[in-house]
């Protein structure tokens, strides 16, 4: 497959332009319609990766430890992101049940393993096997990762049962919420410093 990383396509008008480099915080736009084309990468591939690993310890204490516990009576009970999914599963709202857990556990997962697999390699200066699907698998799943939505609703249930029962946020929350904050920052660098770094391989290959 034949590589352009030095053009860039708008993806409102469909104008094709010569990519310039753009300083951080600067953004390139579209003279037809205005749009945003790229914007100039303020972090480092060893930074990216890290805020990367960042986001993975984020996901795993999410998924492992408890987002809400709560008391009533003397009984307590916590419940993961898993297992909320789970009782979905058996409610009368089980078509959910799915839905949810792609949008909250399925594709963050995904989007930080894979970013995880290409920024290691392009680290160590090489190219991540079977990159080119990749980075379109990761295209694919940025709209679809909602953690966020999983954060906001765990929070309308806490506070529509605060006036009813003891509620506590566990670990999980706080790791969801850490998880909101990075995800976006993660997913919205600008990727052509690594097709650039597969197209300069090709060449010298």
């Amino acid at each position: 497959m034949k590589i352009y990383p030095q053009q860039v396509i708008c993806k409102h008008c469909d104008s094709l332009y010569t990519r310039q480099s753009a300083r951080s915080g600067e953004a390139a736009r579209c003279q037809r319609c205005h749009a945003v084309l790229y914007r100039g990468s303020w972090l480092s591939l060893e930074q990216w990766l890290a805020l990367t690993v960042t986001a993975a310890v984020f996901f795993i204490i999410a998924n492992l430890f408890p987002v809400l516990e709560i008391q009533f009576h003397g009984q307590s009970q916590a419940t993961t992101l898993a297992e909320t999914t789970m009782a979905l599963a058996h409610s009368y709202a089980s078509p959910l049940a799915i839905p949810l857990a792609l949008l909250i556990i399925v594709c963050p997962c995904l989007q930080i393993l894979l970013l995880g697999w290409v920024l290691w390699h392009a680290c160590r200066n090489k190219t991540a096997p079977a990159f080119a699907p990749v980075m379109r698998l990761l295209a694919g799943l940025a709209p679809w990762s909602m953690a966020e939505v999983a954060l906001l609703s765990i929070l309308i249930a806490a506070i529509k049962l605060s006036g009813l029962v003891h509620i506590t946020t566990g670990p999980g929350t706080w790791a969801l919420l850490g998880l909101c904050l990075i995800l976006p920052v993660i997913n919205h660098q600008d990727f052509h410093s690594l097709w650039r770094l597969k197209t300069l391989k090709e060449k010298r290959g």
